[in-house]
């Protein structure tokens, strides 16, 4: 029964997350990595399932994927370059956090 809650409430925060996730630019993310609360996740992720995990408190996940340098913080040097880029990139709310992924999303016009 545990497990069907857990499962359950998973299929919830999924749903959740996957209704929130949007194309962003960089210029309106700007506030959230000048308060260090930004986090890089890689392509090869999948962008939903990395913030039910953050939700979960999936603490071995997050180690495994940040020793792997799948999941981190942005740079100085990539936050300059989307700005200069114009870069939009995926993005979604994990309180208190902002998960972005660059999927080479096109510039904005």
């Amino acid at each position: 029964m545990a497990d069907e809650a857990s499962g359950s409430r998973q299929d919830r925060l999924r749903a959740d997350f996957h209704a929130q996730t949007a194309r962003i630019s960089f210029a309106e993310l700007q506030r959230y990595f000048a308060a260090g609360r930004l986090v890089l996740v890689e392509e090869n992720l999948d962008l939903v399932a990395v913030a039910v995990a953050l939700a979960e408190d999936a603490r071995q996940s997050f180690e495994a994927w940040m020793a792997e340098g799948q999941v981190r913080g942005v740079s100085d040097d990539l936050a300059r370059q989307w700005l200069e880029e114009d870069r939009e990139l995926w993005a979604v709310v994990a309180d208190p956090w902002v998960l972005v992924q660059d999927r080479g999303v096109e510039k904005r016009h």
